[in-house]
């Protein structure tokens, strides 16, 4: 069967400290008369956030703040902002913040573009007109979603995750400052970096993986193996937090390949359960890695040398890692059930 493959990204990626600044700017080339921006109320309240207003001030271009998003943003919460955004005759959406800020306004973006609600939007390329012009700023470093065809929305009636997608979701200009996300406390910095490897990893491992989404994966994975620690142990530390925003970029960008089973059993537990996201992917990423090995032990080889690993090589084009000692069917089984191997897991 022939090569066939899809890229999508933004029109314009700007990436750099300070570039937040540039916002003004941006709405200016794009003649946005009134931005609809769509935040949280806690980064509506950084002294960060006040710079990029500053920036619309300064180009005399008026603004409406919507800050109904959770964590988990709703249906109700992205049909309520349909509706606002209408009613202050806005031309522009500007997103700052996590991926909940971004998806939130992709799908607001949806809806007032097509009419009815975020629900009749659930299946990849349901949506038929492109959403007003979107101007993404992330504030953490993991979503991807400033780059991303995707926007992830909970369904409260039925009480699952959504997942609208499609080349008319993508963000105009993705506006990419380190320094934004200096701010984020050690555990959520820890999210974050393990939802951008889980984008990276499940690329690599998708059927639907080409040169472009290979190149951005694994070069998101040795960023994070490199910045993911430090950002983590010091938030000041502005090399690290710099590494980690281009790696959640890069990993938004390998989501062209589209994600798995991680995330798909990642989803209800934030559903479920009230997760964090990425601490969701977290907990499902070495099972689902364990498993997809059966499938793709090749791949999984080029994740270890991305991340790092030595790698024994025996033969040649037949990479291997390194195999953990084998369980003897008498031995205590490894899952600790406390039984013998071969009366539990290797019945």
């Amino acid at each position: 069967m022939p090569i066939k493959h899809d890229f999508l990204s933004p029109e314009r990626v700007i990436f750099g400290q300070g570039v937040a600044e540039q916002l003004g700017d941006c709405v200016h080339a794009l003649k946005g008369k009134m931005v609809f921006i769509v935040t949280d109320k806690v980064v509506a309240g950084l002294d960060s956030f006040k710079a990029v207003e500053k920036s619309l001030v300064k180009q005399n271009i008026e603004y409406h703040l919507y800050t109904d998003v959770d964590a988990n943003p709703t249906d109700v919460q992205v049909d309520r902002g349909a509706e606002l955004y209408k009613k202050m005759n806005s031309d522009i959406i500007v997103a700052v913040g996590g991926g909940s800020s971004i998806d939130s306004a992709k799908s607001i973006g949806i809806v007032v573009n097509n009419g009815g609600s975020i629900r009749d939007y659930v299946e990849y390329e349901s949506v038929v007109n492109v959403i007003p012009p979107l101007i993404a700023i992330p504030t953490t470093a993991g979503t991807g979603s400033e780059a991303s065809a995707w926007a992830i929305v909970t369904h409260t009636e039925k009480n699952y995750k959504m997942c609208p997608g499609g080349w008319n979701l993508i963000p105009r200009v993705a506006l990419v400052d380190p320094v934004l996300s200096a701010s984020m406390p050690p555990a959520t910095t820890a999210a974050t970096g393990m939802d951008a490897l889980s984008h990276a990893i499940e690329a690599v491992c998708s059927p639907y993986a080409m040169p472009q989404t290979d190149a951005f994966a694994f070069s998101a994975t040795r960023l994070i193996v490199k910045h993911l620690g430090p950002a983590v142990a010091d938030g000041c530390n502005m090399a690290a937090r710099e590494g980690m925003a281009m790696a959640a970029l890069e990993a938004g960008l390998s989501m062209n390949a589209n994600c798995g089973g991680v995330h798909a059993l990642g989803h209800q537990l934030s559903t479920q359960y009230g997760i964090q996201h990425g601490v969701a992917m977290g907990i499902m990423l070495p099972i689902l890695m364990t498993f997809n090995t059966i499938a793709c032990p090749d791949r999984m080889v080029d994740i270890a040398i991305a991340m790092g690993e030595k790698v024994e090589t025996p033969g040649v084009n037949k990479p291997v890692v390194r195999e953990e000692p084998k369980v003897g069917r008498n031995d205590p089984c490894s899952c600790g059930s406390g039984k013998k191997f071969k009366k539990c897991c290797g019945r």
